[in-house]
């Protein structure tokens, strides 16, 4: 046979608590020292001890910025071009990256013409099939490299032919 219990509701009607005390800890959260982690670095901080200063927060790289399929790219080529948003070189096509609006080349789809992609980069596929037809991504730290590049040769090949004049003209 069950045993009926009375409900509390019911057993403490008259009583003006009801069991919770004083009537101001039934406002909020307050008998109970807040929600949560409230005042855990006041009144409950040999609860949470040890927890603060451990999350460190996450660094997060900078977006590069919108990307394009290289079927995608081969298919916007004639548009770029009649807009005059690509330079058309001989029979290379020259797009600029910053010009256009995105920032990596991937790797679907196929190149059928040839391009000169500048300020962009490129995934090591896409890199792959762009050099088997004959085209060359530039980016800007390659630019700079190579412009750095060309005046370092030249200004190495100055003093060398200069050299090589004053030890013909003193044999």
């Amino acid at each position: 046979m069950t045993v009926r219990r009375r409900k509390k509701k019911n057993k403490v009607r008259g009583h003006r608590t009801h069991g919770q005390g004083d009537t101001k800890n039934r406002r909020g959260a307050g008998s109970r020292g807040g929600r949560g982690r409230a005042g855990s670095h006041k009144h409950k901080y040999t609860k949470y001890f040890g927890q603060f200063g451990k999350n460190k927060k996450k660094v997060i790289g900078k977006p590069l910025g919108p990307s394009m399929n290289l079927d995608q790219i081969e298919q916007m080529l004639p548009k770029w071009v009649a807009g005059e948003k690509a330079l058309k070189e001989g029979n290379k096509v020259v797009v600029d990256g910053k010009r256009l609006g995105f920032a990596k080349v991937l790797a679907r789809g196929q190149l059928k013409s040839k391009v000169v992609f500048e300020n962009l980069k490129a995934s090591k596929r896409a890199l792959e099939k762009i050099r088997e037809r004959g085209s060359v991504v530039l980016e800007e730290e390659e630019k700079e490299t190579e412009e750095e590049g060309k005046a370092v040769e030249e200004e190495t090949a100055e003093p060398k032919e200069e050299a090589g004049v004053e030890a013909d003209g003193s044999s």
